[in-house]
């Protein structure tokens, strides 16, 4: 955009903003007239403006943040009143500043539109007089240094930072939500809320220590609450690098000896003297964080900032187990271990720390009382605040649209958190009582367990039953579950004794009212079938159905149908046991979850549509009359209603990061854009770029393995980039009949099409000229084709119903493909007799080729952790052992994608999925 298009948008931008919000779109309808691009743009800007009124609506300098210092902070003097930047301002020819939103001493915050990728960012400067001092430019600098060395979720992603004679200042991610200091004022927090948040900030400083970089100010002020219950850790601006953080690393010469900075109520002692700090100090101020997320009291408190800082110095804090008797023992000594005056007596290591958190959660069997008080002397309102849990269970992206949250009811529904522990729930159901919940749960990868839990957080245990998953919960006190890794069904009595096994390939189950007999879904001659009861068909189906539900009066039978074996999308059906099957509703996209209303007159259901992906809640009556619950922007799943209305729903927080490793090194993040569904999808032969697609939005990336930020190219699904680095291949979700090949710099995007072709894949070959696709001609099954990005007709290389994936061996280009029954070949993609592959079983997997061996990569079990990489010698067919791919936390990672090569058979980028989940309970929904 050029200075001339620049200032006609600023004009348009701030002049809508002066007038009133009714008349803004036609106002600027009129003044773009034809130019459509131009509207477009103001009223994107407009629109970004509405997302921040909350932040806005706040004078900025009652706004706490990152910005600047409490009240008791050390730090530089205070800043003009007068904002350095207006509304409209253009800053480096692409952020367009919407607003202060933050001031503080050293600077003050403004949001900002990134109009060259299309985001939200926040925008830190130093003020007036401060952009003279020279110190406080560096230390801003500094900060930007420290955060940009952090690639990790639990820390605020700096984008770009820029250093000018007049003025300097950073672009930082906009962290939405609010800080634990206004948690902290708003109550006590719960045990597992405590735990929860704690972890996530060890988290973040372990990776901190582990670059030598000491934070000095943690504070529940640079603690940001996200409404995904994600925990951010802000301002690095006095962060200090140690000589660990390597020889080439800038020393910290902004601090003098003797000089003290920081936050007078969370300083260590020996920061509060002006000595040299290391990363206990940090874990002291963590011990102080701590200790008042329990008892809502500083540890160390004084009238003056000198009275307080002698208290740090020479008086311990009162013991937690006076305040709240309820705190556990092992979880108070850590926190006093923290709080020791001298270094030398403390934790050592923040990953102690984090441990010792850790086990305390195990401990609690994932307790979810309401606060360390009484439950008794407290009020529900006072329990769960309203506004907190709306806020977690619907995933709100920005402040304004939490206070926009629209229900279908004007009176809001009720929520409360029941788990807080990093686990991965499956199902979960209501005991008849309907104040009990039974529901499976697991770490990361590891076995499956069954816990049991009232839904004021008593009688929280883990039960004694071989690792199972839950599927349904009788009125008499049985559960039916099948066991982990198999398909046997067993039912198991809640009163304790042995699992007594039933049936074998069982998918599912649900108990009849009278808690007698049972409804199975089962695989049969390859077919989905539901019994009811067991060995009476119902209903059988090529496809596929799950979730099946057996009404309050025994009469019917729903579940959700996908009669399309490879495709998700299904509907809500009805199995009636006196009229036979029939739909209830349209197909849908991302359906799951379904429940009985109370009265069997309704069937509940969450469900998307192919335009949003967040699950909103349905419910459809048995004439197929539907109507809208809940809407949610929020990804949720229905579990389960109890008979007194009470309803159960599952958030997952679902997270896709792209990585890049090296073998026999450590693996790092290139997911610095902190979207949540990022993807890698290619590595250059020359190890210099990744591709990375962003799967919810649909954004083709290009990113510098040297940790360089990353560059938009375009729309789609990104594929494989091209030997020469100028092109990368994209296929528009919704127009498979091409594939664009986009532009790593200057030009035009170009078009591969074929007639009556559909495009699923695309890869270069070696000249650079060609593409490999994976394409479909008609209605004609996939098959593997070749194809000139200039010109020409496709050439299938593959017969039709092989399926594999392309690779380089030893300096050839082959698709190395199976017919699904055994046989495995090369087929050269130039022609030639295809090369029959012997040493792969039925499980392994190819993922590549060497382009300097005859040698394959294979993995033999995706569903493992770490993910084991092969090599297959070609030419004896001999296998070995070659590394693993490591998951980055074993607590949320449950699956790596296969990792891609470059040339040079080292460097290799892949993909990791994170999920954790939280379970909820809502009442007052009709």
């Amino acid at each position: 955009m050029n200075p001339e298009q620049w200032e006609r948008l600023k004009g348009l931008f701030s002049e809508a903003l002066s007038r009133p919000a009714d008349v803004r779109d036609s106002f600027v309808g009129k003044a773009c007239g034809r130019d459509h691009e131009l509207r477009a743009e103001v009223l994107r800007l407009l629109a970004a403006h509405e997302r921040a009124g909350s932040y806005l609506s706040n004078p900025a300098v009652a706004v706490q943040s990152n910005a600047g210092e409490s009240p008791d902070e050390v730090s530089s003097p205070a800043a003009s009143l007068t904002p350095c930047l207006d509304t409209g301002t253009i800053v480096e020819d692409k952020f367009l500043v919407v607003g202060l939103i933050a001031r503080g001493g050293m600077g003050e915050v403004y949001l900002a539109e990134d109009t060259l990728l299309n985001r939200t960012v926040a925008i830190k400067i130093l003020t007036s007089p401060s952009s003279a001092d020279e110190t406080s430019r560096r230390r801003l600098i500094r900060e930007a240094q420290s955060a940009a060395r952090l690639d990790h979720p639990n820390i605020c992603a700096i984008y770009e930072v820029v250093e000018k004679p007049s003025r300097s200042f950073i672009v930082m991610q906009l962290v939405e939500g609010e800080t634990l200091s206004a948690r902290i004022q708003r109550g006590p927090l719960a045990l597992g809320e405590v735990l929860d948040i704690a972890v996530q900030v060890a988290t973040a400083l372990a990776v901190a220590h582990g670059k030598g970089i000491v934070h000095r100010d943690i504070k529940p002020q640079n603690i940001m609450l996200t409404p995904g219950g994600l925990v951010k850790v802000l301002d690095f601006g006095l962060a200090k690098l140690t000589q660990s953080a390597g020889a080439d690393s800038p020393t910290d010469t902004l601090t003098q000896a003797g000089t003290i900075v920081g936050t007078v109520a969370y300083m260590s002692p020996e920061q509060a003297e002006g000595k040299a700090v290391d990363a206990r100090s940090d874990i002291f101020s963590f011990g102080s964080v701590l200790y008042e997320m329990l008892t809502g009291r500083r540890a160390f408190n004084g009238d003056s900032k000198i009275s307080m800082m002698a208290a740090i110095l020479r008086e311990e804090p009162e013991p937690i187990g006076r305040i709240f008797e309820s705190v556990p023992q092992e979880l108070e000594r850590t926190i006093l271990r923290c709080l020791r005056k001298n270094p030398g007596r403390r934790f050592q290591h923040i990953d102690d720390v984090k441990i010792a958190l850790e086990e305390v959660y195990e401990e609690t069997a994932n307790r979810a009382q309401p606060s360390l008080q009484s439950a008794a002397s407290m009020s529900p309102k006072n329990r769960w605040p309203i506004a907190t849990l709306v806020l977690s269970i619907l995933l709100v992206i920005t402040a304004s649209a939490a206070v926009r949250v629209l229900f279908v009811r004007p009176q809001l529904p009720d929520f409360r958190q029941l788990t807080f522990n990093r686990e991965i729930l499956r199902t979960s159901r209501f005991a008849s009582d309907g104040r009990t919940i039974i529901y499976s749960a697991a770490w990361s990868h590891l076995g499956l367990k069954l816990y049991r839990s009232n839904v004021d957080g008593t009688d929280q245990r883990v039960l004694d039953v071989p690792a199972a998953a839950l599927l349904a919960v009788s009125r008499l006190g049985e559960v039916a579950i099948i066991s982990s890794g198999s398909s046997t069904l067993a039912r198991f009595p809640l009163s304790g004794g042995a699992p007594r096994e039933l049936l074998k390939n069982v998918i599912g189950a649900d108990w009849s009212p009278d808690g007698t007999q049972l409804a199975v879904v089962r695989i049969v001659n390859g077919k989905y079938r539901l019994e009811f009861p067991v060995g009476k068909p119902l209903y059988e189906t090529a496809g596929w159905f799950d979730s099946v539900r057996i009404s309050p009066q025994g009469d019917a039978i729903a579940f959700m149908d996908h009669p399309i074996h490879t495709d998700d999308r299904g509907s809500v059906a009805l199995v009636d046991l006196k009229g036979g099957k029939r739909a209830l509703t349209q197909e849908w996209n991302g359906e799951e979850g379904l429940a009985w209303s109370t009265d069997g007159k309704e069937v509940w259901f969450t469900a998307t549509d192919t335009e949003d992906w967040h699950r909103d809640l349905y419910a459809v009556t048995r004439s197929g009359k539907q109507r809208l619950v809940l809407r949610s922007p929020g990804s949720m799943r229905l579990e389960d209603i109890a008979s007194n209305g009470s309803v159960l729903l599952r958030r997952d927080e679902r997270r896709w990061e792209a990585l890049v490793g090296q073998v026999g090194g450590e693996p790092r993040l290139l997911s610095w854009l902190q979207l949540q569904l990022l993807i890698a999808k290619s590595v250059s032969r020359d190890g210099k770029y990744a591709v990375i697609s962003d799967m919810e939005k649909y954004g083709v990336y290009l990113t510098k393995l040297d940790g360089s930020p990353s560059v938009l190219l375009g729309g789609g699904t990104a594929c494989g980039i091209s030997p020469d680095n100028r092109w990368v291949a994209s296929i528009q979700p919704r127009d498979l009949t091409k594939v664009l090949l986009l532009p790593t710099g200057a030009g035009e995007t170009k078009v591969v099409t074929a007639p009556r072709f559909h495009y699923d894949d695309a890869t270069w070959v070696s000249d650079g000229r060609k593409l490999v696709v994976h394409a479909s001609e008609s209605d004609r099954p996939l098959r593997y084709w070749i194809q000139d990005v200039d010109s020409g007709a496709p050439r299938p290389i593959t017969p039709e119903g092989w399926n594999g994936s392309f690779v380089t061996v030893n300096h050839a280009d082959y698709v190395c493909a199976s017919d699904g029954a055994g046989s495995v070949r090369l087929f050269p993609v130039d022609g030639g007799k295809p090369k029959e592959v012997t040493g792969i079983s039925q499980t392994d997997r190819v993922i590549g080729g060497s382009p300097r061996a005859d040698v394959l990569y294979l993995t033999a079990d995706l569903r493992s952790l770490p993910l084991k990489i092969f090599k297959l010698n070609l030419s004896t067919g001999q296998r070995q052992s070659f590394f693993e791919v490591l998951p980055t936390d074993a607590t949320e990672v449950i699956s790596i994608f296969p990792p891609i090569f470059a040339a040079d058979d080292k460097r290799y980028v892949y993909t990791q999925f994170r999920l954790k989940s939280v379970l909820y309970l809502a009442t007052g929904l009709e």
